[in-house]
């Protein structure tokens, strides 16, 4: 009546196919008749039993009603329990059995797999095709900060993922369930929303789960990268904040591989140069370098590549670089290394110090100019009240060689001396004069002044004093402001600056008278101590002569100094100068080089209003 059939399948725990954890066939385990079979056989049973019992009974004489009816229904009974237990009361048990069975196993195999997921390093989620939770391991639990059994059956986009990636999330995951045979695998970052209400971001890699054929939700594996990503970010602005750095650093910033070739630079470093920086990346080093620092370079380099040591880096130094367009540009440089990818490589950072260099030239020159203009006052002072002192006595020599000269007659043999006497004191008094306008001693008496005029006038003069090999042009600027000099003085300045420059043209030459309006800030002063903002009349006179070197410069205004022969120059001219122009409230400004002429610079003060000038 049933067919015992053999045990097939088996275990299919592993087969996509049948869902996450598979199913145990039962198709094949047991074998059994189909419910119309089993009625049919039924019907026919209790047929036979019926009419076995009715024949029985026939034969039975005698018996009828109550105990005809008992006999009946203990003889279908006897008859038709062996076919209700084979056919009915014993499959039902077999069933039963399997089912509890099969559960059993179910639950052994869940119970491991459970454990599979709860040893796996990842976060293993598993979610049906709307999203529910229908299991996941202890790791993904610990990160939620939640119980597996609080977690299972909940909407994993609706309860733990942030509400600004809750559609993104969802729209991917339904992409993932509609792929059907078009796909079956996806990853992307998404992030998770834990009880504490921190996000932590987590790559997910998805694998469609499918039961014959039809997909029934998905398999999540997931790495926790919220620290891979903060580590990123935090190197993104790391690189970002030392790009900032770098490129709007003031300094120039140069990054040399071992082979002594640029591999990075900042912008400042193009304009120090003058590269481009795709020029400047990939040239060798010794290309920004003069001549005279290029071996040594090397040398040093290859030292340090050989033994580690260097006698440069870590220190500042200055040094003069090679800009494209060949010029030489004063620099201070710092040199270090660092080593990255078993490389070694060099940082330069490079300063541009020209104006620094230019600011130190001012400095000393306007120190060197206070202290020779200290000096020079002190000279004054002395020359001053040793004129006076001198003054003095060349007076009572000149009172009694005129008293002796008096008392004898012109054809006295002593008159000629006292006469050459009284010439030596006038030459005396001369210098004595002088020493005295240097010294600012002697007043004189000021008025408003044009000094094109004063030169107008002594042109024709100053020509014929020079000579014919000697040509005198004057610029003389047609607007020039007024200033109050005396006029005796500006010509003894403009006669001596000119005899000066006669004797600094042995062979002939040219001058030139120039003078111009000037305002002065603090920026286009000059360099000089005296210096200061204001409107001022600039008299230059120049020369084609021999030159002079900074030495000379400095003491060009020194009484008694002269570069000339004995005989040839009292060493006066230039202190006379110095003395008018510093009365005046001006002051002198001196540019020179050797067989390049020289140019003296007078500066003097203009007045506010131009009152009637003098003449």
């Amino acid at each position: 009546m049933l067919r015992e059939g053999k045990k097939e399948g088996g275990d299919s725990f592993n087969d996509p196919r049948h869902g996450m954890f598979g199913r145990f066939a039962l198709t094949g385990t047991k074998t059994y008749l189909s419910p119309v079979r089993v009625l049919a056989v039924m019907a026919l049973a209790i047929f036979t039993a019926e009419a076995l019992v009715i024949v029985v009974l026939f034969f039975i004489p005698g018996v009828s009603g109550l105990a005809l009816t008992l006999i009946d229904a203990s003889l279908l009974v006897l008859l038709l329990s062996p076919a209700l237990y084979f056919h009915l009361f014993r499959p039902l048990v077999l069933l039963v059995d399997e089912r509890r069975r099969v559960e059993e196993e179910l639950k052994t195999e869940r119970d491991r797999a459970q454990g599979y997921l709860d040893v796996a390093g990842v976060i293993l989620v598993a979610l049906d095709r709307d999203g529910h939770v229908k299991l996941i391991n202890r790791k993904s639990a610990e990160l939620l900060g939640y119980e597996e059994k609080d977690i299972a059956g909940k909407g994993w986009f609706d309860e733990f993922t942030p509400p600004g990636s809750r559609a993104e999330a969802r729209a991917w995951f339904l992409r993932l369930m509609m792929a059907g045979e078009g796909g079956s695998e996806g990853s992307y970052e998404s992030p998770l929303v834990t009880r504490s209400g921190e996000e932590r971001v987590i790559l997910w890699s998805y694998t469609v789960l499918r039961d014959n054929g039809h997909i029934t939700g998905a398999l999540g594996s997931g790495e926790d990268i919220t620290e891979r990503k903060r580590t990123e970010m935090a190197l993104v602005e790391s690189e970002t904040r030392y790009r900032l750095i770098h490129n709007t650093a003031f300094d120039a910033i140069i990054v040399s591989d071992d082979g002594d070739r640029v591999t990075d630079c900042n912008p400042s470093a193009e304009k120090i140069f003058g590269y481009t920086r795709d020029e400047l990346i990939g040239l060798n080093l010794t290309l920004l370098m003069p001549d005279k620092y290029r071996e040594r370079h090397r040398e040093g380099l290859k030292r340090f590549l050989a033994a580690g040591t260097s006698r440069v880096q870590g220190r500042i130094q200055e040094f003069e670089c090679l800009r494209k367009d060949g010029t030489l540009l004063p620099i201070e440089i710092i040199l270090n290394h660092f080593t990255l990818g078993g490389r070694t490589s060099f940082t330069g950072t490079i300063r541009d110090i020209t104006e620094r260099k230019r600011a130190e030239r001012e400095r000393e020159f306007i120190q060197s100019s206070l202290s020779q203009s200290r000096k020079m006052e002190a000279i004054g002072r002395l020359a001053g009240g040793i004129a006076h002192d001198f003054n003095n006595v060349l007076t009572a020599i000149r009172g009694n060689a005129e008293f002796a000269m008096e008392d004898i007659d012109k054809e006295d043999p002593a008159y000629p001396r006292l006469n050459e006497i009284m010439r030596s004191v006038e030459h005396a008094s001369r210098l004595t004069r002088q020493l005295l306008l240097f010294s600012r001693g002697q007043p004189v008496e000021r008025a408003p002044l044009n000094i094109n005029t004063v030169i107008e006038n002594l042109l024709v003069m100053v020509t014929r004093l020079l000579g014919a090999d000697i040509t005198v042009a004057a610029d003389l600027a047609p607007d020039l402001w007024t200033v109050l000099a005396d006029e005796g003085n500006i010509e003894q300045v403009v006669m001596n600056l000119a005899v000066n420059a006669r004797d600094a043209m042995p062979n002939g030459g040219h001058i030139v008278i120039k003078t111009e309006n000037v305002v002065l800030d603090e920026r286009s002063r000059p360099p000089a101590p005296e210096a200061r903002p204001g409107r001022f009349i600039r008299l230059t006179v120049s020369d084609t002569g021999v030159g002079m070197e900074q030495e000379i410069i400095q003491r060009i205004f020194e009484p008694f100094f002269t570069t000339k022969g004995a005989g040839k120059g009292t060493g006066l001219g230039l202190s006379v100068i110095y003395g008018v122009v510093k009365q005046l409230g001006g002051w002198i400004a001196v540019e020179s080089e050797p067989n390049k002429g020289s140019a003296f610079r007078i500066y003097l003060p203009a007045i506010e209003e131009t009152p009637p000038v003098s003449g």
